[in-house]
Formats: structure tokens, C-alpha cells, sequence
């Protein structure tokens, strides 16, 4: 998946989330690649992965 400029700035939008104009490239190469692998993976191991629990994002400076 080849993803442009204009939808990266739509992501990022969709999340209030301000990326500069001259990363905007950089994030797109980035996000298809990954987006990429992670369909060779679903490809790969297919049913596998419904196996494994996910693991959940830790933030440090997170009060609990």
C-alpha cells in the first residue's frame, strides 16, 4: 500500500495530531512499509496470530 502525503495529513488529522509539511513523506514511506509487513505477516501466519494476546501499550508518565 502506497500511501500519499494528503492521506497521512488525513490521518494524522483524524487524531488532532499536527505533523510539519516536511516530514510528511518520511511518515508516509514509513506507515506503507509497516502497513506492508503487516499484511505479509497476517499472509504468513494467518489464524496464528488470533493466538497470541496482544500486548498492551505501557506509558510511562501514566498515573494509575
Amino acid at each position: 500500500m502506497d500511501l500519499t502525503k494528503d492521506d497521512v495529513r488525513n490521518l494524522a488529522k483524524a487524531i488532532n495530531l499536527d505533523i510539519p509539511e516536511g516530514d510528511l513523506n518520511t511518515v508516509a514511506l514509513r506507515l506503507s512499509s509497516l502497513i506492508e509487513m503487516m499484511d505479509q505477516l497476517e499472509k504468513d501466519l494467518g489464524d496464528e496470530l488470533d493466538n497470541v494476546d496482544p500486548i498492551p501499550p505501557v506509558y510511562p508518565r501514566e498515573e494509575f
